[in-house]
């Protein structure tokens, strides 16, 4: 896989997300890191928006929360569980710089911490 030296981070392909999604992969969970707005104009189907208070936000860098704890819906909270310890985390935002303080490098981050298998989308949700 290549990585992404400025967020070190795997990449993965538009073409792999899609041989993936196609499958049926239940151990994965794809992160729309975008703005609610951005999201509900379009996203890519079966991501999960990960829109939060930015205090909530703040709370997951420190790690005084645990990423299924900002999650409202059990069935989702089920998933992110279950990948947390046998599946993948599959990030992807708008192509901004990856900042490290963006929700994109937050969830990167902690994932990372937490020992968890996190990768993100080559390129940008546009093109």
């Amino acid at each position: 896989m290549p990585m992404d030296s400025e967020c070190e981070c795997d990449l993965v392909s538009k073409e792999w997300l899609l041989a993936k999604l196609r499958s049926d992969e239940r151990d994965m969970i794809l992160i729309d890191c975008r703005g609610s707005n951005e999201y509900a104009m379009s996203h890519i189907r079966s991501a999960v928006n990960f829109s939060i208070p930015s205090i909530m936000l703040r709370r997951l860098a420190a790690g005084k929360i645990e990423l299924a704890s900002t999650v409202q819906c059990k069935e989702l909270k089920a998933r992110i569980t279950h990948c947390c310890s046998r599946g993948t985390f599959v990030l992807y935002s708008d192509g901004a710089p990856r900042d490290p303080d963006s929700v994109h490098g937050i969830l990167l981050r902690r994932l990372k911490q937490d020992g968890v298998q996190v990768v993100c989308l080559e390129g940008n949700y546009f093109n």
